[in-house]
C-alpha cells in the first residue's frame, strides 16, 4: 500500500503543479498560487516519506533531507526543494522568479515520473513495455493534475466571478484528452495481456479491482466529463456564469474522486499482477 500511495501521490503532485502553467500569471492573484503550492508541497512531503519507507529508512527530518543514495530518492528530494523554493518565491516581488521555478519544478517532476517507471518493468512480458509504462505514468500524471488543479481553480470563480470561463474549460479539455489516452492504454494492455503466454489469471479480488478501475475509474470519469462539459457550454455560462462554474467545480470534485480511485486500483494491479492500467 505504501508503494501504491507513493506512485499516485507523486504523479498527483507533479501533474497538479505543472498544470498551473495553464493559467496566465497575471490572471489570478498570488493567493491562488500560494494555496496550490502549499497543497502540492504537502502532497510531495507525504510522497517523500513514503519513498523513505519503501527504501527501508526511518521517516524523520534528518533522513528526509539527507538520505538520497537511491537515484529515485534524489529526484524526489530535488522536486521537493524546487517546490519549496517556488513557495518561498511567491512572497517575493519579482514574478519572473516564481514562474521560472514553476517551470523548472514541472520539468524535473516529469523526468522523475518517467525515470520511476524503470523500477516496475521486471516481470512484464509485453511488447514495448519500456515505452508503454513511462507513457502510462505520464498520462496518469496529467489526468490526476487536471482534475485536482481544475477543481481548485474552479473554486476561484467564487473569489473572482469575472474570470474567463475558457480557462476552466481548458482544464476540462485536458481532462478529456488524458482520459481518452488512459482508456486507450487500458484497452491496448488488455489485448497484450490476453496474447501473452502464459497470462496469469486474475483472482476474485483482482477481478473486483479491475472492475472498479474500468467502471468507476474510467466509466465514472467519462460521465463526469460529460456533465462538466454540459455545465460549461456557452448557453449555460451566458445565462449564469457563476452558477455554471460552481456546478462544474462540484462535478470536478466528484471527478477527482473517480480518477483518484481508478488510479489507486491501476497501481495496485500494476504491483500485484504486473498489469499496466
Amino acid at each position: 500500500m505504501v508503494r501504491i500511495f507513493y506512485l499516485v501521490f507523486s504523479q498527483l503532485a507533479v501533474g497538479g503543479l505543472g498544470l498551473l502553467l495553464l493559467i496566465p500569471k497575471d490572471l489570478v492573484g498570488r493567493g491562488f498560487y500560494r494555496l496550490m503550492g502549499a497543497i502540492y508541497l504537502l502532497i510531495i512531503i507525504c510522497a517523500r516519506c513514503a519513498n523513505l519507507a519503501i527504501n527501508h529508512h526511518t521517516v524523520g527530518l534528518k533522513n528526509f533531507l539527507f538520505v538520497w543514495q537511491e537515484q529515485d530518492s534524489a529526484l524526489v528530494l530535488i522536486f521537493f526543494l524546487l517546490t519549496l523554493f517556488y513557495m518561498i518565491s511567491l512572497w517575493l516581488k519579482p514574478a519572473i522568479i516564481n514562474r521560472l521555478l514553476l517551470i523548472l519544478s514541472a520539468v524535473v517532476g516529469l523526468i522523475w515520473i518517467v525515470y520511476s517507471a524503470n523500477f516496475y518493468l521486471d516481470g512484464m512480458n509485453l511488447p514495448g513495455v519500456q515505452f508503454l509504462l513511462p507513457a502510462q505514468f505520464l498520462i496518469s500524471t496529467v489526468l490526476l493534475g487536471a482534475v485536482n488543479s481544475g477543481m481548485w481553480f474552479g473554486h476561484w470563480y467564487l473569489v473572482t466571478p469575472r474570470l474567463p470561463v475558457i480557462y476552466l474549460k481548458r482544464f476540462n479539455q485536458i481532462f478529456l484528452i488524458s482520459l481518452i489516452l488512459s482508456i486507450s492504454f487500458f484497452a491496448l494492455n488488455v489485448i497484450f495481456r490476453w496474447q501473452a503466454a502464459p497470462a496469469t489469471p486474475l483472482n476474485f479480488f483482482h477481478q473486483l479491482i479491475f472492475g472498479l478501475r474500468a467502471f468507476l475509474g474510467f466509466g465514472g470519469s467519462v460521465v463526469m466529463y460529460i456533465i462538466i462539459w454540459y455545465c460549461l457550454r456557452d448557453q449555460a455560462t451566458q445565462q449564469d456564469v457563476v452558477g455554471a462554474t460552481r456546478a462544474a467545480t462540484g462535478f470536478l470534485y466528484i471527478a477527482m474522486l473517480t480518477v483518484f480511485i481508478g488510479e489507486l486500483c491501476g497501481r495496485l494491479l500494476l504491483l500485484e499482477v504486473r498489469f499496466i492500467l
